[in-house]
């Protein structure tokens, strides 16, 4: 299992009366809203498995950068990658099977890592620091200067005003030594230990001049021996794209930055609901894709899928729901998807609308059963 931790900033500066908020982005804009960190759990080949915790804040200022200097990392905002994989060994103690941290750039933090040799916990994160390394050179010369162990080719999505491309990238790996940076006894009372790391350097070759190469540097506390091993890390840091389509449903599905609830308190209720929801939706589509011929009880109780049959139009006779693919076109349509032939499969957003319209006609049912029942008795 794959546990991905990224953050996501819920932007709420047009409720000009919601009472709570902190500062979310530049001071110049200062735009206010809530802050959440979240991991979610997947499998290696892509499926959805939930949450496993997560948390939301505001924050009360930005402080100095002299300031950030001088603060132990306990009391900085930074602080929540640690939080977060703490949380995630305790619920790893508890799972059969291994649990792999996966991050980006933004938790190339040295006390998160020497944190997880603490616990024992494997993670997966891309560097941000050209750090030092054993040897007197930096991290990125010494991967450089490395032999290649191969190539391979996989679909790059497309990412603001760059379309999807096919990329091929060259790997190199090598095991590196981290020196501990220096800090203040005030910020650091324990010495931080060296870190013995694994680096698997990925470069694309022959990259369109418009767009850039693509170049990570992966760093793994999990041994990298040959090829093999540096295509598996960099497959599971390949689907951290999944924590920013659970963000980008949060948002654009969900709408939850339109929520005009006064207090951040009932702010933050509202969003841990919220995301229980979805999460659920791409796992639907996620089913949809991998196993549309499932029975439609994979996805959905006995009470909804009722519900969802009583919905389809009368004239011409309905079709039972059987499927998973029936289940989920049946949501879709809810939702105002027309099902046509050159439509494809529905997205996030008609299943969204037709899972809250699905809600009601859920409740619905339930109450004229349990109508049904006191009557009978």
């Amino acid at each position: 299992m794959l546990a991905i931790q990224d953050t996501t900033y819920l932007n709420f500066s047009t409720h000009r009366k919601t009472q709570g908020l902190g500062p979310i982005g530049d001071r110049q804009r200062a735009p206010q809203g809530l802050i959440m960190h979240s991991p979610l759990a997947v499998q290696p080949d892509g499926g959805s498995l939930g949450l496993l915790t997560h948390e939301l804040w505001v924050r009360q200022g930005y402080g100095t950068k002299a300031q950030r200097k001088h603060t132990a990392i306990a009391q900085k905002e930074s602080y929540k990658w640690l939080r977060a994989l703490e949380q995630t060994a305790q619920a790893a103690a508890a799972t059969p099977g291994r649990v792999v941290t996966v991050c980006d750039r933004e938790a190339d933090v040295y006390e998160f890592m020497a944190e997880a040799q603490h616990l024992h916990a494997e993670f997966v994160i891309r560097a941000a620091w050209n750090r030092g390394v054993a040897g007197r050179t930096r991290l990125w010369e010494h991967l450089a200067q490395q032999p290649s162990c191969g190539r391979v080719t996989f679909d790059l999505p497309g990412r603001g005003k760059q379309p999807q491309r096919t990329a091929t990238v060259e790997l190199r790996f090598a095991a590196v030594v981290f020196r501990p940076p220096q800090r203040a006894r005030s910020v650091t009372p324990g010495k931080l230990p060296a870190l013995r790391l694994y680096a698997v350097f990925v470069k694309e070759v022959n990259a369109p001049a418009e767009g850039g190469a693509l170049e990570w540097m992966l760093l793994t506390n999990i041994p990298v021996a040959n090829f093999d091993d540096a295509l598996e890390r960099l497959a599971w840091y390949k689907c951290r794209w999944q924590i920013e389509v659970y963000h980008k449903v949060l948002k654009s599905g969900c709408r939850v930055e339109a929520c005009r609830l006064e207090t951040a308190a009932r702010l933050r209720r509202y969003l841990t609901l919220l995301s229980i929801i979805a999460w659920r939706l791409p796992w639907l589509t996620q089913v949809n894709r991998a196993r549309p011929a499932a029975p439609a009880r994979t996805i959905l109780s006995e009470e909804e899928l009722a519900a969802l049959q009583l919905s389809l139009p009368p004239k011409p006779q309905p079709p039972a729901l059987q499927s998973v693919r029936d289940a989920v076109r049946a949501i879709a349509g809810l939702g105002g998807f027309l099902g046509r032939t050159r439509d494809g499969e529905p997205g996030v957003t008609a299943i969204w609308r037709g899972w809250q319209r699905l809600a009601d006609l859920t409740l619905m049912w339930e109450l004229t059963a349990g109508a049904r029942l006191v009557g009978n008795s």
